[in-house]
């Protein structure tokens, strides 16, 4: 996967890509298709969109980055605040000059994505929020064990139970090593950004068309959540895909990106 650095805000940005790799400061081309923009979640990076990226590649232009402090981009610390990681994620949709994309937000990403949408609805032509929330709930939990590992009081833990029964081993063993690129001050952040936030109430505000993506073997407070999104937000559409859990891009890329395909045909037509 074709990979280089911008600048964003002062960071060095880390961004995949498909396509020939081009020369520095300049973007990879967006010319094919929709220009598909893959944010990630807690903890993780760009490089976990990485088989969505090969299958839209056809048809699409697709890419990632890594967050500030997550992956191989700059940074010590987390943003630690949805609204920031917006702002971020629009200083970059200007950077590299992408016009109005659609973004395809995964978990923590998909509240980013929407918190875009809010902030800028003519610059953002759709929104795909994959395993998201307009709330996560039962994050409390989740940040007291994390801290403990910061601290340097617990080990960290591989969370087998987000992924669907049915995932095999080639797959867990790369989530990982995808979550271990990431350090756990800056999952940390990640959490506290995810416990303050709450959309619920500006979801009927959303003008921006959306597909609503949840696994059939998500947690049940976040499929919950998926519900919530779906018949708030208006006009939104709705796709389970069977056999995953909440981290869908690892676990179906393909079924993932053939719903990105059919909501970004939709668009056009």
């Amino acid at each position: 996967m074709p990979h280089k650095y911008f600048r964003i805000d002062g960071v060095a940005t880390y961004v995949h890509h498909t396509g020939a790799t081009t020369l520095p400061e300049r973007p990879p081309a967006s010319d094919l298709g929709e220009t598909v923009l893959c944010l990630h979640g807690a903890g993780g990076n760009g490089n976990q969109f990485s088989g969505v990226l090969r299958a839209l590649s056809a048809h699409h232009s697709p890419l990632a980055f890594d967050q500030p402090a997550h992956g191989r981009s700059g940074g010590l610390d987390s943003l630690a605040d949805v609204g920031r990681m917006a702002d971020f994620t629009l200083a970059f949709i200007d950077k590299l000059g992408l016009g109005a994309p659609v973004l395809l937000g995964h978990s923590l990403g998909g509240a980013v994505a929407l918190r875009c949408a809010l902030d800028r609805p003519d610059g953002i032509r759709g929104l795909v929020l994959c395993s998201s929330a307009a709330r996560f709930p039962a994050i409390d939990s989740v940040m007291e064990a994390t801290r403990l590992i910061v601290e340097g009081k617990a080990r960290r833990r591989f969370l087998r139970e987000a992924y669907s029964p049915s995932t095999g081993n080639e797959i867990l063993s790369r989530g990982f090593m995808e979550d271990l690129k990431t350090d756990p001050r800056a999952n940390y952040g990640d959490l506290q950004a995810a416990r303050d936030w709450n959309a619920e109430a500006e979801l009927a505000a959303v003008r921006v068309p959306t597909r609503v993506i949840v696994g059939a073997d998500e947690f049940e407070p976040m499929r919950e959540q998926s519900e919530l999104l779906a018949s708030r937000i208006p006009g939104a559409g709705k796709t389970v895909i069977p056999k995953a859990g909440h981290v869908i891009p690892l676990e179906q890329p393909e079924a993932l990106a053939l719903a990105v395909e059919e909501f970004c045909a939709g668009l056009s037509a």
